[in-house]
């Protein structure tokens, strides 16, 4: 009589069964939760690296041309910079430095936004008094991740609105010494 009454207690109720089974679910959808929590966050992180890593960087760069130019203009292109030819005070993809050497002579610099190899740019362009006339090629390239670049001074102050990769819009504002 003890054997039998040993074997009918071995298992689990329908009511533990049930109890263990919810638990477990409960469980599973909570982890399920966190992993699709985590995911969005790390998706959302990624979205601004451009904000976080690359403006600073840029903007730090972008002050120091600044700060050795003497004065500058905003052209619409590149080629307009390179001539000299049509400059304007909004809307520019390119801005022309003069930078003033201590004989009294002045090497130029364009930093301008454009389209290479079919991948938009922020080009660094560098012209010495030696030189007779602008490479064809970029002295290095700033940054290749904007999607826009834009060069104004409607207020007497010089501002270079970059738009991210993402759309993430940051302006940066500066004159010359």
């Amino acid at each position: 009589m003890n054997a039998s009454r040993y074997n009918q207690h071995r298992g689990f109720t329908l009511i533990e069964m049930t109890l263990a089974l919810a638990l477990s679910l409960g469980i599973a959808a909570s982890v399920v939760a966190l992993l699709q929590q985590q995911v969005s966050f790390t998706q959302i992180i990624g979205r601004f690296q451009f904000l976080r890593e690359e403006a600073p960087q840029i903007n730090t760069l972008l002050a120091s041309l600044l700060s050795d130019a003497d004065s500058y203009r905003i052209y619409p292109s590149r080629a307009n910079a390179v001539s000299g030819m049509a400059p304007v005070t909004s809307n520019g993809r390119a801005l022309r430095l003069r930078l003033r050497n201590p004989d009294g002579t002045a090497n130029y610099a364009i930093i301008a936004f454009e389209t290479m190899d079919g991948n938009s740019r922020l080009n660094f362009y560098y012209r010495s008094t030696d030189d007779s006339s602008w490479s064809s090629t970029p002295s290095w390239t700033i940054s290749s991740r904007p999607s826009l670049v834009d060069f104004s001074n409607n207020t007497g102050i010089l501002l270079i609105a970059m738009t991210g990769p993402n759309g993430e819009e940051i302006t940066y504002a500066g004159n010359p010494n």
